[in-house]
């Protein structure tokens, strides 16, 4: 993939933003497979910026954030915790604590996978995040003992994973593709406190 096909800082910044507000508007009980494919996409073409190079756009309104999605998981709402998560990460997006309580959101949601792989890039941002590391772990386990056991899939996930399919991963980063999208709709664990590694890592 050539340079210039790679979303900016900023495009991935701007993606946040709207998957949170696409989030916070879902009424669905499971994760939207397009944001599950945007946020594989987002992890992804973060690794190509070093967390702690470039100063974060407003790493207050990240932590006020990242407090406030802890809050929601505590009140057993993943659907709000999500969105707050990613927003904060529109204002920072190396916090290793916007990425812990997305994936304990995305787990909250059924989405396994997802949260598997918001785990593994918060362990790339703060490879001590020992939540991460401990729920990491566990979620590895159960997923190797689901997928190693025959007709061990609900009919949702099988559906899930149909969708995911479906979803062209370059939607999120492009705002043109995704209003289409939203007009075509139109038309038919225990979490842990945020830390001060968490803070400092931010």
């Amino acid at each position: 993939m050539s340079e210039s096909a790679h979303p900016s800082l900023q495009d991935i910044l701007d993606a946040f933003e709207r998957l949170a507000e696409r989030v916070a508007a879902s009424p669905s009980s499971r994760l939207d497979p397009f944001v599950s494919v945007s946020l594989r996409r987002a992890c992804e073409e973060l690794r190509r910026y070093i967390p702690g190079l470039d100063a974060p756009p407003d790493p207050e309104a990240a932590r006020f954030l990242a407090r406030a999605a802890y809050a929601a998981m505590e009140d057993n709402d993943a659907r709000e915790a999500l969105a707050r998560a990613l927003r904060g990460l529109s204002f920072a997006p190396h916090h290793p604590g916007l990425f812990f309580v997305a994936a304990t959101a995305c787990f909250e949601f059924g989405a396994v996978e997802d949260a598997i792989r918001l785990l593994r890039h918060t362990l790339w941002i703060h490879p001590g995040h020992t939540a991460a590391r401990r729920d990491l772990e566990a979620l590895s386990a159960y997923m190797t003992d689901r997928w190693n056991t025959p007709g061990d899939r609900t009919a949702e996930e099988a559906a899930a994973a149909h969708e995911f399919g479906m979803i062209d991963p370059e939607l999120a980063f492009d705002m043109a593709e995704e209003e289409e999208l939203l007009a075509s709709e139109g038309e038919e664990g225990e979490i842990q406190p945020l830390d001060d590694e968490d803070e400092r890592a931010a």
